[in-house]
């Protein structure tokens, strides 16, 4: 996964010029786009929500032990425990994906703006 921040790493500062081009700034949202959404995916999976199932000394499963024991003994549906669980396992719906990938490119254009790259 290192490989990957590296290369997006070398990619904006290949792209990151005072006179970019139009070519250039959409590549960043793409490239902020992408970051984003594969970030929130890790950070789920990270957590201990995983494609089979909650990993056992998680904080996944800390988290649903203390859910259930306010549930007397088990998680209910649609609770947030589960919600996360869903995506640990079949990912984010295209809307969530959607919106995560607007987030991501927006906010790379506002740091750029910031650094004075465009």
């Amino acid at each position: 996964m290192k490989k990957y921040y590296l290369a997006l790493l070398i990619l904006v500062c290949f792209f990151s010029t005072v006179d970019a081009s139009p070519r250039s700034k959409v590549v960043l949202m793409g490239l902020g786009a992408a970051f984003a959404i594969s970030a929130a995916q890790c950070f789920i999976a990270a957590l201990g929500f995983t494609a089979t199932g909650i990993a056992a000394g998680s904080w996944a499963a800390k988290l649903m032990s203390i859910v259930a024991s306010f549930n007397g003994g088990s998680v209910p549906p649609g609770s947030f425990v589960t919600t996360l669980q869903s995506i640990g396992t079949a990912g984010f719906a295209f809307s969530t994906t959607v919106m995560l990938g607007v987030m991501g490119a927006l906010t790379s254009i506002i740091i750029s703006i910031k650094l004075n790259i465009f």
